[in-house]
């Protein structure tokens, strides 16, 4: 059989490209799931390794602008955010730029972004909370990304922290004073029951340690005012002594 010239094979190929066009690379992930911050409307954030890895857009961290870059955007403070575990993040809604579209369904709550040959969907998931009350800790999620864990100390014994499902509200205030306990501080409050509050505090001991609140630190990373940034009024939240079947699913397939 002869064989075809380097030229007309180069031809063929350039013919078949044209007929079929570019391969679009799907994500390898089945959902690409975004947060929100109730401090900052109108911006959904997707990790920076997700946005390279399935997206193909590389973001460059400049030390002296203190600023991230996808190809020739400049991404500043007000479109970067981290999860509470240091990941950074930025605002995809703020992309644009050559060869990179974005849509966002807000009623289907998705994202869709076309990067040259790459192809993603974001979904805009529901803020969800959980307390675990025997093992003294507090997971924020939103669909199923974990935003933040971090401990917490929770109603002492004679006035133990209530269990069930509520919902975050209707109050939240960046800083309150208990009415019951001596005007005691409570910072970045948000009601969950009555006078239940998450909020924080100087002192959270790896045991329960209050008048039935849900205490969070203020030192550190500032669980409290991280936590009080990101969730919005009419969270779901479970106060329980375990974590649910649906958090515990998630920790096996991240296993």
């Amino acid at each position: 059989m002869k064989v075809l010239g380097i030229g007309l094979a180069l031809a063929i190929a350039a013919v078949s490209f044209a007929q079929k066009g570019p391969t679009v690379v799907m994500p390898a992930s089945d959902s690409l799931v975004g947060v929100t911050y109730a401090s900052v409307p109108g911006a959904v954030f997707l990790p920076i390794d997700e946005l390279s890895e399935e997206l193909g857009l590389v973001a460059d961290w400049d030390t002296r602008a203190k600023s991230y870059q996808v190809g020739t955007q400049i991404f500043k403070e007000k479109d970067v955010r981290n999860l509470f575990d240091g990941t950074p993040m930025i605002n995809v809604l703020a992309l644009k730029g050559e060869g990179v579209e974005v849509e966002y369904d807000e009623a289907q709550k998705e994202i869709t972004i076309q990067s040259g040959t790459h192809f993603g969907v974001v979904t805009v998931g529901e803020q969800w909370v959980e307390v675990n009350l025997k093992a003294q800790r507090l997971r924020a999620y939103q669909g199923d990304r974990l935003v933040m864990e971090t401990k917490i100390s929770s109603g002492k014994k004679g006035s133990p922290t209530i269990t069930g499902e509520f919902k975050t509200g209707p109050e939240k205030s960046k800083y309150r004073t208990s009415s019951l306990y001596n005007d005691a501080p409570m910072p970045f409050a948000i009601q969950v029951h009555g006078n239940y509050f998450i909020h924080g505090s100087s002192s959270v001991p790896n045991y329960p340690a209050s008048h039935g609140c849900v205490r969070m630190p203020l030192t550190g990373q500032n669980a409290a005012r991280y936590f009080f940034e990101w969730v919005e009024l009419g969270v779901p939240v479970s106060l329980r002594h375990g974590w649910s079947e649906r958090v515990a699913e998630l920790d096996r397939s991240s296993d």
